[in-house]
């Protein structure tokens, strides 16, 4: 495998993988690695489009070095020596021997068109009287007897292709769109809702402990739920897990939002993992 061939491969399972991830990302709300997929995803394909755009110009170079090499036509006759091109209309020159070419050109053409008219009506005349030759007569079935029946043209396949796609696209938009609409949910039987996240920091992040990173992250989050959330906190559980209580409890939609935006992790240098949900 060429470098060519390996670098198209590894660009073509970046552009997959990212578009796939831009989907995943969208469906879990989490808006900010959406985002970075669609960057990357966009990154790639501008990539493919440099790519291939150079690789249509480098056909066009080599073509166009192959038309200057090919050698020039050797002239003949008495242009072949003394440098001057051979003109196309020799009547155009300054040579009374042509001046008269274009009058017998056209009489010439008058007379023939004349005699062909003259013999057009006799054979017609006779054709009328005696009917045409046995070798002349078109098939009892017509010109086209015997023929095979005409086939399809090819243009069914490629339609039912392309109204297959259009019906795959629109299931996948409608899919996604159900996935990622902000809906109201209905009230649920229940006080509240607890979440349990798992917090963890890359590197040093300035703070002796997790808890103001996570009491950060609730702030943030409260707000990603309509209607917004009125009431609750974040309790420290041990072992960098705390319970994030919910007020009023959230419903299927709400509860969807506020997931993404937990798992999403905004705050820098730290991540975050939610271990589990109640009411699920």
């Amino acid at each position: 495998m060429t470098a060519r061939r390996l670098g198209y491969l590894v660009l073509g399972v970046t552009i997959f993988w990212t578009a796939a991830y831009v989907v995943v990302y969208l469906a879990r709300w989490e808006w900010q690695r959406a985002l970075m997929s669609g960057v990357l995803l966009l990154i790639a394909l501008v990539v493919g489009v440099a790519a291939a755009g150079a690789r249509r110009l480098a056909r066009i170079e080599r073509s166009l070095a192959e038309l200057r090499a090919e050698p020039a036509p050797v002239p003949r006759g008495r242009y072949a020596e003394g440098g001057t091109d051979a003109p196309r209309f020799r009547w155009l020159e300054d040579d009374d021997r042509y001046r008269v070419f274009i009058p017998v050109l056209l009489g010439a053409g008058i007379i023939v068109s004349g005699l062909a008219a003259l013999v057009e009506r006799v054979s017609g005349a006779f054709g009328r009287d005696a009917g045409l030759p046995a070798a002349l007569a078109p098939p009892g079935g017509g010109v086209l007897a015997g023929a095979p029946e005409p086939g399809r043209d090819g243009r069914g396949r490629p339609l039912a292709l392309g109204l297959a796609g259009a019906l795959v696209a629109g299931v996948a938009v409608y899919q996604l769109a159900e996935l990622t609409q902000d809906r109201p949910d209905e009230p649920v039987a229940a006080a509240a809702s607890t979440l349990v996240i798992e917090a963890d920091t890359r590197g040093e992040t300035g703070a002796a402990s997790v808890d103001p990173l996570v009491d950060r992250l609730w702030e943030y989050c409260r707000g990603s739920t309509r209607p917004y959330v009125r009431g609750g906190g974040a309790v420290p559980l041990g072992e960098r897990r705390y319970a994030i209580v919910v007020r009023p409890a959230l419903g299927e939609h709400a509860l969807r939002r506020m997931l993404g935006c937990l798992q999403d992790g905004l705050i820098d240098r730290a991540k975050f993992r939610v271990v589990s949900v109640q009411p699920g």
